[in-house]
């Protein structure tokens, strides 16, 4: 792991996120209602996240380039016999680890598995495991899912699946680019069909988005990905279990993609 380049200031976790905030901004839409307020546990209901220029295994995620509020830890290579993500509670590599992910050899065809250890601070008391399980057909648009506990005791389960995507919800976040969308796999609450005949936040067979991640499609060579809350997910009601879980097998994804990217071009260029 490289040196951090930011000191820690506190261990104490930031306060759940609400309309005080001057960071609860989200893009594009609210699907909570028009009156929906940005009231996450854990996280702001944004993030970027960001590199620094010298080499270093470790980037940080924030609002703003100005406040930098996580680290993540990578590895040079995601199938490694440790976890190739590594969520810190804290804005460096030293402050406790909050989650991590671990993927396997077989990469996009077994499952990856997401550990949240216990903390000072936390909602929970002992080890919280799930599995983030990929598609079984390799016909279909990838998708990953895990199930979570919800709610304010978590005494509710629930399924939730991330889809590759391009569409209406990545375009508000990033621009012109490309990610992952998390559809919560509830009863159907609204109509689905094709982009131009549902709503933004909706997905074709009528799930709600939420929670998205997207590659940054702007210039900026520090900034690498733009994530956010939508929906249910930014009322706080799912729970700070699932808040964590959501963003680290996000960042697990994203993490996937980036270094199946480089792998491709690497090839291209020997070729």
């Amino acid at each position: 792991m490289g040196n951090p380049e930011f000191l820690a200031t506190s261990d104490a976790s930031p306060p759940p996120y609400t309309e005080s905030d001057p960071h609860a901004q989200v893009p594009g839409y609210e699907t909570a209602g028009p009156s929906a307020v940005a009231a996450t546990i854990k996280f702001p209901p944004a993030l970027n996240g960001y590199y620094q220029w010298k080499f270093t295994t470790t980037f940080h995620l924030g609002p703003t380039a100005e406040q930098k509020l996580f680290a993540v830890s990578t590895h040079t290579t995601v199938f490694h016999n440790k976890p190739s993500v590594v969520l810190h509670d804290g804005p460096t590599n030293q402050h406790p680890v909050m989650a991590t992910a671990l993927a396997d050899r077989w990469g996009r065809t077994r499952p990856i598995e997401l550990t949240l250890p216990p903390r000072p601070d936390a909602s929970y008391a002992t080890e919280i495991v799930e599995s983030l399980v990929p598609s079984s057909s390799k016909l279909s648009t990838p998708t990953w899912t895990f199930e979570a506990s919800v709610g304010p005791k978590g005494t509710t389960r629930e399924q939730f699946q991330w889809r590759s995507s391009h569409g209406a919800e990545i375009k508000n976040l990033a621009g012109h680019s490309c990610g992952w969308k998390l559809v919560r796999l509830a009863e159907s609450t609204s109509v689905g069909g094709s982009r131009k005949e549902r709503d933004v936040g909706s997905t074709s067979d009528g799930l709600e988005v939420v929670a998205i991640i997207a590659h940054n499609a702007s210039w900026s060579m520090t900034k690498g990905l733009r994530f956010a809350f939508l929906g249910s997910g930014l009322t706080g009601t799912m729970g700070e279990t699932w808040e964590i879980l959501v963003l680290t097998s996000a960042l697990q994804l994203w993490y996937i993609d980036v270094q199946n990217n480089t792998a491709a071009a690497s090839a291209a260029a020997a070729a």
